[in-house]
């Protein structure tokens, strides 16, 4: 996904910027970095040309250099609407980013959002919300199951709400990018949506859900366990959690070149069950291309354990068996 050039303001800086960028795509990086340089003595300010002047270092072996370019895109955009912060702790390891920053996720899928379904279907091959919808349909071992109400993370435009929606009671999508939640509710799959970050959602929703699937949502997020902690919390028992992530075969947790991340087998079954969630079934499978390859990936599907419902009904049947003395 290529964002839209946000002007400096000076018709001259932009001009050397655009320069530079033909540079960097005929594989120039010392021509690139020099105009880059140029635009910003115009322009001190712009963090866009910080940023071309990062990648532009890092690609021209320039680690220090590209460092420093990326510490001042950050100054100059504090909410990191760039993602200058992932590109610095690919380059220094003393920079630790456990997610994506809010600001940059929701500007990428707004800039996005007209394009996506042509994007992701036709070029990309992209089909997971549809696998992930087989693996869920035959989790019961019965036939398809059917779910009162789900909770769709990230939905984006509403692929995924269109793969489940047929066993659904009720359909709830939440996603960052407003764009991304106006093109879902043209669609007329969702029962309700609603425009904010992943965590926050959960932490104020009162709502149990017996399924929450995200699709191609945490490869913007490093560390899981917290997500699968709050949406643990909101699994009715029972429930179903099914979702994708990129495979990392080297680490546990590996950003990539992308600026996406990616989790090994073992790190995503050890997440699950610290967040008291059962492992029921995990495919590896190819999730989309990315320019010409394919990407691979984990396809999961994970349940809450039902031992909380039994308990509580343990308890119900004890009060009602009680003495009356022990009730009062």
């Amino acid at each position: 996904m290529r964002r839209v050039m946000r002007s400096s303001g000076d018709l001259i800086a932009d001009r050397r910027y655009q320069y530079g960028m033909a540079f960097a795509e005929e594989g120039d990086f010392r021509a690139a970095a020099d105009l880059f340089e140029q635009a910003l003595e115009r322009a001190p300010g712009w963090a866009d040309a910080w940023m071309a002047l990062g990648r532009a270092r890092r690609e021209a072996r320039d680690p220090a250099g590209a460092g420093e370019a990326y510490r001042e895109a950050l100054r100059h955009d504090p909410d990191d609407a760039l993602g200058a912060g992932l590109e610095l702790s690919r380059l220094d390891a003393s920079v630790a980013v456990d997610a994506a920053p809010l600001a940059y996720v929701k500007g990428l899928f707004n800039a996005y959002a007209e394009d996506f379904d042509k994007a992701l279907v036709e070029r990309l091959a992209y089909a997971t919300p549809q696998k992930l919808g087989l693996m869920i349909e035959t989790a019961g071992g019965v036939g398809p199951l059917h779910f009162r109400r789900v909770l769709d993370l990230g939905c984006g435009t509403g692929l995924a709400g269109e793969a489940i929606v047929a066993n659904t009671g009720w359909l709830e999508g939440v996603d960052i990018a407003d764009s991304m939640i106006d093109a879902a509710r043209s669609k007329g799959v969702y029962d309700s949506l609603a425009c904010a970050d992943i965590l926050s959602f959960l932490g104020g929703t009162q709502h149990r859900y017996d399924l929450v699937i995200a699709a191609d949502v945490f490869i913007y997020f490093g560390d899981l366990s917290h997500l699968f902690a709050a949406i643990s919390g909101k699994l009715a028992p029972g429930g179903l959690f099914a979702f994708s992530v990129e495979r990392s075969l080297e680490t546990d947790v590996a950003l990539r070149d992308s600026l996406r991340f990616a989790h090994s087998a073992p790190y995503v079954r050890k997440a699950l069950n610290s967040a008291g969630l059962e492992l029921a079934n995990i495919e590896a499978g190819t999730l989309r291309k990315d320019r010409g390859e394919d990407i691979e990936g984990l396809l999961v599907v994970a349940k809450k354990p039902l031992e909380a419902a039994k308990g509580l009904l343990q308890d119900a049947n004890q009060n009602l068996t009680a003495p009356a003395s022990k009730l009062n």
